[in-house]
């Protein structure tokens, strides 16, 4: 995999499956990304994820 530490990622989708997986991958391997979906609650769930991540 290309480095991605600082790139900037849109991930869609990001409140469940697919989206959020690919949120968690991106974040772990240093990239920055702004997140969205139309399910506010998972998306939630997605944020505080991540910031347990320390991300």
């Amino acid at each position: 995999m290309k480095q991605i530490t600082g790139r900037l990622a849109a991930v869609t989708g990001a409140a469940s499956g697919i989206g959020r997986a690919t949120a968690l991958a991106l974040a772990a391997e240093g990239a920055k990304f702004a997140l969205a979906d139309v399910d506010m609650h998972g998306l939630e769930e997605t944020s505080n994820m991540l910031e347990q991540q320390e991300v």
